[in-house]
């Protein structure tokens, strides 16, 4: 089906590349307009040529997700070129290394600033956009570890683990206003943080083959794997889908 998105306006943050980068396409591709949200200009060479290209359709605003006047400025940006938001995507996030007893405050502290309180700032101002639009689609990217945990990322279990209860709550508190709230957690993908892992540590290739082990299917997934089961959530394809947390992860959860 092309068009799936037809009328839809979305802000994504973190969109720069990764997950982030493949959903913004894929939403430009599917008849969306899209606000690029990141603290860095798009890497990802396809989205920044898209955006140089048609800037009638996606537009890059620098923001820092922990700072709550540049969310809220992401998101007025959407509405001011378009008039609405209907879709949000909070792609954000770092991955941070530690255990709970070798973590610092300040360590803890910036890991959730990011991949939570980043996601609150999203929600909080992009919610009552889209009631005034009748109703829209928050998708916030968790993780198979905010579902299990794992030795060495306690900040980041906790943090995901946030999102996704959070998550459900925005889907209770607004439901009866149009507006519903899933989300995704996924498994090994190809990221620029997931590469950022295995160079920081001593052996990257025991690294990379030590995650890769943990998925049944044997390989690794791509940004656009994880991109399309957005796509799916903010379309009206999933009008009854609500409160759900959507594993997309080889089946790494199953185990």
């Amino acid at each position: 089906m092309a068009n799936r998105l037809q009328d839809k306006v979305a802000v994504i943050t973190g969109g720069a590349s990764g997950i982030g980068g493949a959903t913004a396409r894929l939403f430009v591709a599917e008849g969306a307009r899209v606000i690029v949200a990141d603290r860095q200009e798009p890497v990802d060479g396809d989205l920044a040529a898209l955006i140089v290209s048609s800037p009638d359709r996606v537009k890059f605003v620098k923001t820092d997700v922990t700072r709550e006047e540049e969310v809220r400025a992401a998101v007025a940006a959407a509405v001011s070129a378009w008039g609405k938001v209907t879709s949000v995507v909070a792609c954000a996030g770092v991955p941070g290394q530690g255990s709970d007893i070798d973590l610092s405050e300040d360590e803890w502290d910036r890991i959730f600033a990011v991949n939570a309180k980043g996601v609150f700032f999203l929600t909080k101002h992009a919610v009552p956009e889209m009631i005034k639009a009748g109703g829209g689609s928050v998708t916030n990217i968790s993780s198979a570890y905010g579902v299990v945990g794992a030795p060495g990322f306690a900040a980041y279990c906790g943090s995901k683990g946030a999102v996704r209860t959070f998550t459900k709550s925005t889907a209770i508190e607004h439901a009866a206003q149009g507006v519903r709230a899933n989300s995704i957690h996924p498994g090994v993908v190809e990221t620029p943080m997931l590469h950022g892992i295995f160079e920081g540590t001593p052996d990257p290739e025991a690294t990379r083959a030590a995650f890769s082990a943990q998925q049944p299917n044997g390989f690794n997934g791509t940004p656009e794997d994880i991109a399309w089961g957005c796509v799916y959530l903010a379309s009206d394809e999933a009008r009854f889908v609500n409160g759900v947390e959507l594993p997309i992860d080889g089946g790494l959860l199953a185990r």
